[in-house]
């Protein structure tokens, strides 16, 4: 197999392959039989990651009840079947014999096994019994077909193009509790008393009282808190166990990664993924992913934020590699995508007077806008994309291709360039155990993810960091936003360093959860942050790159920190450069991406 690292280059985190510096840039699909493989070859693309999975049990059995997976390999445990994964795998090689393949392995048991293992279980509403991800009995069993799969793919006659792997789990394979919300189920609490008694010295806590947390008002049990901080724990942990048997049985020599730390943009308070701070320094975890914010339904004038702190991730070596599972004007209802199979009530497509994420824009051109902004973000933030063609189909389209293999080409020019440029003075931090202070239905429980969203209209770059850690970076920002309206201990102490080192920052509250843009505006006006532009639209600078997004269209201004060469690379016309200044006409909900060298 392959050899692969996350590894420092020109200010970056880097995905190096067999000693050579390759762009992050992949796709993928769940529908194998509308995939596009060869499209993405003839763009450019060399990294594909292909599904594979333990068990046919849904991926989702808190909402909808579906999975894409036609097959788990151990639904016989004596006579596994990777047969829908090879199939994928050999597709890819022939279109693209020196792809890179990661696995992406769905690390969920089978029925047979939660029917023999009933006690290490919890209820889902769309699954039947499913594995409670902090289970020991989970995490051994679990670790052993992981065992089996990597075993099997080793001795594959594709075993040479492998080159990394990612693992899923839990709830739409994130690593989110199969029920969404950690119920105290018995498995659960025989695992938070241990939890409280290693952790905490305390003996047969009480389970505290789960309707309490499911309620809209402030959380003030201790015990409460700790059971809401065990539920992410607990997954971590799982996660970082099975990360260390893959690194095991890849002799350390290939990159592992995952869904997790949504500590930007989930809201569920012991949903699993809010335990990023135990895993940044595991020597198993290589890149975390996420999708892009789905918040209104993706519609433009926005930012696409991040879910994840990327810029707390690269701190610690390493690499951001997002999901980018941008719908088009082909994206079609899953019915019609794969006929007979789903009911007609689950991922509905946009009607009149309703958006929905489920749909994309409805002409080609929109559809493009969609994928430049969505693009113009990650290349900001240099982080790894893969392009995530759900239901397959979504990219069939030249101008659609044509864009994707400008954005490929655009990602490997950057490789060589220093990342100096243009760094952001706003950090917003995230505050994960923030959480464990609102109830799931308090009124400003959406506040984290709503004061983000408004922070990408400022008009000026921000970070996304956590408050772990805090004294290593401040240095770096001239203002800092924590969007948690109660802090944690840690956040309080943040704060307080933020006071002695004279660095002003903007707090929501319980009285004031939700900042304005008027707020953070004034706010970072007073702290003497750099604005490139002014009127609410969006822009993102960062890695060599400033680019501007738009709701609205028409004249538009960049202003440059300071004088750079200037390079269109899409979406700007009529563009002229005077000093610092930057004018351009953009169609309306459009982005343009300049290039900024010395």
């Amino acid at each position: 197999m392959l050899s692969s690292a996350v590894l420092r280059a020109n200010g970056r985190t880097e995905l190096v392959i067999d000693g050579r510096c390759v762009p992050a840039a992949a796709y993928t699909t769940y529908f194998e039989e509308r995939s596009r493989y060869e499209d993405f070859v003839e763009a450019g693309y060399r990294i594909f990651f292909v599904n594979v999975s333990m068990t046919a049990l849904p991926i989702n059995s808190a909402v909808t009840g579906f999975t894409p997976i036609r097959l788990g390999v151990f639904e016989d445990p004596d006579r596994p079947d990777y047969s829908e994964f090879e199939d994928a795998v050999r597709k890819i090689l022939r279109a693209c014999p020196d792809a890179y393949i990661f696995p992406r392995i769905y690390v969920s048991m089978p029925r047979w096994w939660t029917e023999q293992h009933d006690g290490e279980c919890i209820d889902t509403p769309k699954g039947g019994r499913r594995e409670f991800l902090g289970s020991e009995q989970f995490r051994r069993d679990g670790a052993e077909l992981l065992r089996r799969i990597i075993s099997h793919i080793k001795a594959a006659d594709y075993a040479p193009r492998i080159a990394g792997w990612q693992l899923c789990g839990g709830q739409t394979q994130e690593w989110f509790h199969h029920d969404l919300c950690g119920y105290p189920a018995p498995a659960v609490v025989q695992g938070f008393r241990d939890y409280m008694e290693t952790q905490y010295g305390v003996k047969n806590a009480p389970v505290p009282d789960f309707e309490m947390l499911r309620g809209n008002g402030v959380c003030v049990d201790e015990n409460a808190k700790r059971y809401v901080e065990f539920g992410n724990v607990c997954v971590a942990r799982s996660l970082a166990h099975f990360a260390k048997t893959v690194k095991e049985e890849t002799e350390q020599r290939q990159v592992v990664g995952a869904f997790y730390g949504y500590v930007f943009e989930k809201d569920i308070v012991n949903v699993g993924s809010c335990a990023l701070r135990t895993l940044l320094n595991s020597p198993h975890l290589d890149f975390f992913s996420s999708p892009n914010a789905y918040t209104h339904a993706r519609r433009f004038g926005i930012d696409w934020a991040d879910m994840l702190p990327v810029d707390a991730i690269k701190r610690h070596g390493k690499l951001a590699f997002i999901e980018c599972d941008i719908r088009t004007y082909l994206t079609m209802g899953i019915q019609e995508s794969r006929p007979g199979v789903y009911p007609e009530d689950i991922y509905p497509t946009a009607k009149p007077g309703m958006p929905s994420v489920w749909s994309g824009p409805p002409t080609p051109a929109l559809s493009r806008a969609a994928l430049r902004k969505c693009f113009a973000h990650q290349l900001t933030k240099a982080s790894g994309i893969w392009w995530f063609d759900m239901w397959g189909g979504w990219y069939n389209d030249p101008l659609l291709m044509e864009a994707l293999a400008k954005f490929k080409d655009i990602q490997a020019q950057a490789l060589p360039r220093a990342n100096r440029d243009f760094a952001a003075e706003v950090a917003v931090i995230a505050d994960e155990q923030a959480k464990e202070n609102l109830c799931a239905r308090h009124a400003a429980d959406s506040a984290v993810s709503r004061n983000r969203i408004v922070t990408g209209n400022v008009g000026a770059p921000f970070d996304g960091e956590m408050v772990e850690g805090i004294a290593d970076y401040l240095h770096k920002y001239k203002a800092v936003i924590f969007p948690s309206p109660i802090p944690s201990p840690t956040g309080e102490r943040a704060m307080a360093l933020c006071r002695e080192r004279g660095v002003p920052y903007l707090t929501a509250t319980l009285a004031h959860p939700f900042l304005t843009l008027e707020d953070q505006v004034e706010f970072l006006g007073k702290a003497g942050v750099h604005l490139y532009a002014t009127g609410g639209d969006v822009v993102y600078a960062g890695n060599g790159y400033v680019a501007l997004h738009s709701e609205t269209g028409g004249e538009k201004r960049l202003f440059l920190p300071v004088r750079r060469h200037v390079t269109p690379l899409f979406g700007a016309e009529n563009v002229r450069v005077s000093g610092r200044e930057i004018t351009f006409l953009l169609e309306a909900c459009d982005t343009a991406l300049f290039q900024i060298d010395e």
